[in-house]
């Protein structure tokens, strides 16, 4: 009904009744506004059908997705300084059913979240001879996490918790460089993208933090000219280069990672997150990038989906431009605001800085 009401001649009134101008102005504005409201309910609906963890679901993205979320629980508590005492038991149990859930399912059991997941109980099974279980639950603890220990050899690359290694001397020096360098790019050259230099950055973003480790960023690499054309056409950011790119990334998160809408924010922080790491690490291998903002209909999202064969489950964060900067190109400078502006000091106030 909006989306009709939008559709009224406005224009015709206007040259009709001049005087009605800015009523009417105000009017379509109201209803413009309106009319976003929709965007709220195809949000909830993606959450209802994806957002949740259902018992039975052994999917690979959704079971990894649960069986991080609680081993890294595990690994937290083990991270955490002062006293030994004895925690964990909810988290230690759950993550104990997940495995006989993967083993079941047919998942590797050589995938990196599997061994993660064992090298996580194995370093809780050596933390519970200094702090045992209560009395009540130690054999049944200790027997669901011995279970699961048969699994899986041990694995030094990925044992847990590890030392905390400090950042290498110039580390300072050497980001502010590349956060200062770097720029959007909107000119390009014709040099085809290093397939091994995004597999590189790729994997530098992989580090990225996540909420519970669970990691949901999906990466969609387009490099057929037809297809980056078809998604561009999409997407109102990219006028007067985009016709440039040889690689196009579609960055989106699964929703599938997450148990419910209370979280409905986190694909895109997490996406955020990622995004964020992944042009810094094209930086410092040479390659320009673009972020293209997403800021589309439902109908325009769902078609982008179809035409990258993007799963529904992945909400899409933004495009990203990628590619070699032209010889000559220019750059924004993209003045930043001052540090009092955007800076609050909840008591005590810093001194000034000389």
């Amino acid at each position: 009904m909006l989306q009709a009401a939008l559709k009224f001649p406005f224009r015709l009134i206007y040259r009709l009744f001049p005087a009605s101008q800015p009523t009417l102005r105000g009017w379509k504005a109201q209803l413009a506004r309106a009319a976003t409201t929709r965007y709220h309910g195809s949000d909830a609906l993606h959450s209802l059908r994806h957002m949740v963890w259902r018992e039975h679901d052994n999917r690979y993205w959704k079971l990894s997705a649960e069986l991080i979320f609680q081993y890294h629980k595990i690994e937290k508590g083990l991270s955490i300084g002062g006293p030994p005492r004895f925690f964990g038991l909810k988290p230690v149990l759950a993550t104990c059913q997940l495995v006989e859930r993967w083993q079941s399912a047919g998942l590797s059991l050589e995938d990196p979240v599997f061994v993660g997941a064992i090298e996580a109980l194995r370093s809780y099974r050596r933390r519970l001879d200094d702090t045992p279980a209560p009395p009540e639950q130690a054999t049944r603890l200790r027997n669901a996490v011995e279970r699961c220990l048969c699994l899986a050899a041990p694995n030094a690359a990925l044992a847990t918790p590890r030392p905390y290694r400090a950042p290498p001397s110039g580390a300072a020096a050497m980001l502010d460089d590349l956060l200062s360098s770097r720029r959007s790019v909107r000119d390009y050259s014709e040099r085809p993208v290093s397939i091994a230099d995004l597999h590189a950055a790729i994997a530098a973003a992989q580090l990225s933090p996540s909420a519970c480790n669970r990691q949901p960023w999906r990466i969609h690499v387009y490099r057929e000219p037809a297809q980056i054309r078809e998604l561009l056409a999409l997407q109102n950011g990219n006028t007067g280069f985009g016709h440039q790119l040889s690689t196009l990334l579609v960055l989106a998160a699964d929703a599938d990672c997450f148990f419910d809408a209370s979280e409905r924010q986190e694909p895109y922080i997490d996406g955020g997150l990622f995004a964020m790491s992944l042009i810094l690490a094209l930086q410092a291998r040479g390659l320009a990038s673009c972020c293209l903002n997403w800021c589309v209909t439902p109908q325009r999202d769902a078609e982008a989906h179809r035409r990258g064969s993007i799963p529904e489950s992945q909400r899409i964060v933004m495009y990203m431009a990628v590619g070699y900067a032209a010889e000559g190109a220019l750059v924004p400078r993209s003045t930043r605001r001052t540090l009092e502006s955007m800076t609050v000091w909840h008591a005590p106030q810093p001194p000034t800085a000389s």
